[in-house]
This record gives C-alpha cells, sequence and structure tokens, in this order.
C-alpha cells in the first residue's frame, strides 16, 4: 500500500519543473524575512503563512492543470460515490482528501477569524476551480467525487488547525492562572 501511495505523490508532482519548486521556496523564504522584519514575527509568521498557503494552491494548480498533459477527449464522471464502486481507485481517493489537508491547515493559521463552513466554502472553491479546468482544458479525469474528497481534506486540515489552537489556549489559560 505504501508504495501506491508514493506512486501517487510521484505522479502528481513529476511533471512540475524544479525551477517552480525553487522559484516558490525562494519567494517564501524572501517573504517571510521581509514580512518578520516588517510587522514583528508574530503578524510576520502569519503574513508568511498567507503567502504559503498561495503557493500551495499555485502548486495544486499546477499539478492538476497547468503541467498536466492534456488529454484528446473530455474524461470526467458527475455521478457522486462513483469512484467507491472501485477498489483500484481507494488509494486516490484517499490522496485526494491528504492533498487538501494543508490547505485547511494553512487556512486556519493565515486567517484569525476562519471558521470551519468558511474553511469548507475555500476548499470546495479551490476543487471546483481545478475540476472545471480540467474538464474544459482536458487534463485529467473531472469528477464530483474529487470535489467531495478534496473539501473533506480542507475540513480536516482546519480541524488539526482548531484542536490545536484549543489546546494552545487552554495550555496558555492554565500557566496564567499559576
Amino acid at each position: 500500500m505504501s508504495d501506491e501511495f508514493k506512486q501517487y505523490v510521484i505522479s502528481l508532482y513529476q511533471d512540475i519543473p524544479q525551477e517552480v519548486y525553487k522559484g516558490l521556496l525562494s519567494v517564501f523564504c524572501i517573504g517571510l524575512v521581509v514580512f518578520s522584519a516588517w510587522k514583528g514575527l508574530k503578524t510576520g509568521l502569519r503574513y508568511s503563512a498567507v503567502l504559503l498557503l498561495v503557493e500551495y494552491i499555485f502548486l495544486l494548480f499546477c499539478s492538476t492543470v497547468i503541467f498536466r498533459t492534456s488529454g484528446d477527449t473530455r474524461q470526467y464522471d458527475f455521478h457522486l460515490f462513483w469512484s467507491y464502486s472501485r477498489p483500484d481507485l481507494f488509494v486516490e481517493n484517499i490522496m485526494n482528501v491528504v492533498v487538501f489537508i494543508p490547505v485547511g491547515l494553512l487556512l486556519g493559521i493565515a486567517f484569525k477569524k476562519m471558521t470551519w463552513w468558511k474553511a469548507l466554502l475555500i476548499g470546495c472553491g479551490i476543487s471546483v476551480t481545478i475540476e472545471t479546468l480540467q474538464f474544459f482544458f482536458m487534463r485529467g479525469f473531472s469528477e464530483l467525487d474529487d470535489v467531495m474528497h478534496n473539501t473533506l481534506g480542507c475540513l480536516i486540515g482546519f480541524g488539526v488547525y482548531a484542536i490545536g489552537r484549543y489546546g494552545y489556549e487552554r495550555i496558555i489559560r492554565v500557566h496564567a492562572s499559576w
């Protein structure tokens, strides 16, 4: 099973030129330094989380639309849960959840007033945009199951953030009362 996960990750990012990764890393490092010097460490880290979120979403678009090879025909299935009848798509379904977990996590870190339903709408919107572009440009397989899995991943990521923040705030309150 781990070989299937590894193969999926490789296939997702193999077509993106190395220069894209180097450029994004450079922009992030420069942004981290500039934002931290300009706004202070705490606010600078939040700004850097916004930058990292934008870069991660850009990488998702690169791997699913921009650098993906075009097909000859449109491939799609807009029936919900159709992929559950195919055991060979189990790993792909799980990975469609996993690749969106950082989106939800970064949304929580980057935006103080983010709520779960806003994270749901943003995750769904990003996924619908990707699937629509895949459909129109004939890049990959466009399906509603991907939207559902990606949105779930975004919610899981935001949930991890929310649980972590709740735990952090409880620890701070306990230490403040000592």
